[in-house]
């Protein structure tokens, strides 16, 4: 009984010390396919380097200052109800982006060619040309959209 409760402690730590992001650039690259795989927004979410998510919700303040009627044209290109978009969250731009972005999407469904580091940057070069960028924040590599 000790031994079994024992092996339970450790296996509680060390759950506890998995990182909770990609360590690499190519790890952040294969957790994207998966978020895109997937359909699951709040993977790609977390993936999303803090200058992405500040551009999201910047984006997304243009989006509730809009009259109605651009509102209305926007929901309807997006798929979206034209309250929800009047107060889009990250986390809707993520499932627009994963039901919607070819481009992401195409790029995530690629095989890496290329990878190029420059310090707390990486540029990923998949086999359809695309490029997609990541930043180092802390220990962990994320999504950075800013020039996408």
């Amino acid at each position: 009984m000790r031994v079994l409760k024992a092996c339970g402690i450790i296996l509680l730590l060390m759950s506890g010390c998995t990182p909770q992001a990609a360590l690499t650039p190519q790890a952040a690259f294969y957790d994207l396919q998966q978020a895109f795989l997937r359909g699951d927004a709040s993977a790609l979410e977390r993936q999303l380097s803090t200058a992405s998510v500040k551009r999201i919700r910047r984006m997304a303040s243009l989006f509730s200052n809009m009259d109605d009627r651009q509102r209305a044209a926007v929901a309807k290109r997006l798929h979206i109800n034209e309250e929800r978009i009047a107060r889009l969250s990250v986390r809707d731009w993520c499932a627009i982006a994963v039901r919607m972005d070819k481009g992401l999407r195409e790029a995530a469904a690629c095989r890496i060619v290329g990878i190029d580091r420059n310090d707390g940057r990486a540029t990923i070069r998949v086999d359809n040309g695309m490029e997609l960028y990541f930043v180092k924040e802390g220990p962990y590599w994320k999504l950075d959209i800013r020039d996408l």
